[in-house]
C-alpha cells in the first residue's frame, strides 16, 4: 500500500509551489509532472521518516494505537476494534485535556520522557 501523504504532499507541492488554487489542477497535471512531484514527496517523506520528523505510516506492533491531528490541531487517538481494522477505516476519539491529570513536562523529560511538538489546538 502506498503511503497517502506521498499523495498529499505531492499535491501541496504542486499547489504552492505552482501557484495552483483549482482544487482539480491536478487530476488535469500533465502525467510526467504527477510523476515527478510524486516521486520528489516520496523523496522527502522516507527521508522525514528516517530522521524521525515523521512517523512511518506502518504499525510498529500490533499494540500500538494511532495518533492523529487534524487541520485545526485538535489531536485523536485510534480507538482499537476487534478484529482490528485497517488504519484507513479506524476508528478515533477526540482526545481531550483534563486539568486534574495533567503532569509537569519538564518532570517527565527528566524521567527519560521525550515529546514532539505535532501542532497547536486552540
Amino acid at each position: 500500500m502506498t503511503d497517502p501523504r506521498i499523495r498529499q504532499l505531492a499535491e501541496s507541492r504542486y499547489r504552492n509551489g505552482y501557484g495552483v488554487t483549482s482544487e482539480d489542477a491536478w487530476d488535469q497535471l500533465d502525467p510526467a509532472l504527477k510523476q515527478h512531484l510524486t516521486s520528489e514527496a516520496g523523496a522527502w517523506l522516507r527521508a522525514a521518516v528516517a530522521a524521525g520528523i515523521v512517523p512511518s505510516a506502518e504499525r510498529p506492533t500490533p499494540d500500538h494505537s494511532a495518533v492523529w491531528v487534524d487541520e485545526e490541531g485538535f489531536v485523536y487517538g485510534e480507538y482499537q476494534t476487534s478484529p482490528p481494522t485497517p488504519l484507513a477505516d479506524a476508528a478515533i476519539l477526540r482526545l481531550v485535556w483534563a486539568g486534574d491529570v495533567c503532569s509537569s513536562k519538564r518532570e517527565l523529560e527528566d524521567q527519560g520522557a521525550t515529546f514532539r511538538l505535532i501542532g497547536w489546538s486552540e
